[in-house]
């Protein structure tokens, strides 16, 4: 992608993408997604359905997403380049 258009324009889109999430998501967003997912949750249990994730763990990812959102996107790009192991986070092939 960045030989496709550039560093500035892969860049900026890169910015133009979290920019849009950290928008999208409000204190309200957040608490309705948690909702949602718990409603998922006693349905599949009621119905026998078994998650690789818990609905508490994924609310968990929402609620950590947006407390997240309260960062400034460079703040949070500077913390992923400087101390985020992704090779911790990305699953083994």
């Amino acid at each position: 992608m960045e030989d496709k258009y550039g560093l500035m324009l892969f860049g900026m889109g890169l910015t133009y993408l979290v920019e849009i999430g950290l928008r999208n998501l409000s204190e309200n967003d957040v608490e309705e997604s948690v909702r949602q997912i718990m409603e998922k949750g006693m349905e599949d249990e009621a119905n026998g359905v078994t998650s690789v994730m818990t609905p508490e763990f994924q609310c968990n990812i929402v609620r950590c997403a947006g407390e997240l959102a309260n960062f400034s996107i460079w703040c949070l790009f500077s913390y992923i380049k400087n101390d985020v192991e992704i090779s911790k986070i990305r699953s083994k092939k």
